[in-house]
């Protein structure tokens, strides 16, 4: 399990350039339409800017290298939250593939979601074969990992809007 710990941060920046360098334009020209046609979401919809945004990919990236870092210890609990963390990041790949489908247009994410989904089930999987972690265990802390980035996410959003608006008003005054 060691030697694919290091690649959750990779893989997780790889994909989420693929947001920071997509997401505003792609926001721009279809949330009007997707508040139309997802108005409970709405809210989502509303990007700042890329600085709010990649503010909100470097607070996740953190965690998730504090995560690693603990799962290099060999401490049982740290390394049972990195698989659930990493179930939690490949089911977030396929959600994005869902939203696709779904909207019925391309969103920025769906390029390295298909890229990287197989290489993070094989990771999953071969993890699981290869630890003494029961299922039980390992989908009990997948479940406390998916509500833990769940919350996280509407943190990381809240830090987005109040980092991307303070950038605005700082760029006003230029």
């Amino acid at each position: 399990m060691a030697s694919y710990i290091w690649l959750f941060p990779l893989l997780f920046i790889f994909h989420d350039f693929e947001e920071i360098i997509g997401m505003r334009l792609w926001v721009a020209r279809n949330g009007a339409y997707l508040s139309r046609r997802f108005p409970r979401f709405a809210f989502i919809f509303k990007i700042p800017n890329t600085e709010g945004f990649a503010i909100a990919v470097a607070e996740e990236l953190i965690l998730i290298l504090i995560i690693s870092i603990l799962a290099l210890t060999n401490n049982r609990t740290a390394q049972l939250l990195w698989i659930g963390a990493f179930i939690g990041f490949t089911a977030h790949l396929v959600v994005h593939i869902a939203q696709t489908i779904i909207i019925r247009k391309y969103i920025p994410a769906l390029a390295t979601s298909f890229a990287i989904l197989p290489l993070c089930i094989w990771i999953t999987i071969t993890c699981i074969q290869s630890t003494e972690y029961s299922l039980i265990e390992i989908l009990a802390y997948s479940l406390i990992a998916i509500i833990t980035i769940g919350a996280n996410l509407l943190l990381a959003h809240w830090i987005a809007r109040k980092y991307g608006k303070w950038v605005d008003d700082k760029l006003k005054k230029c």
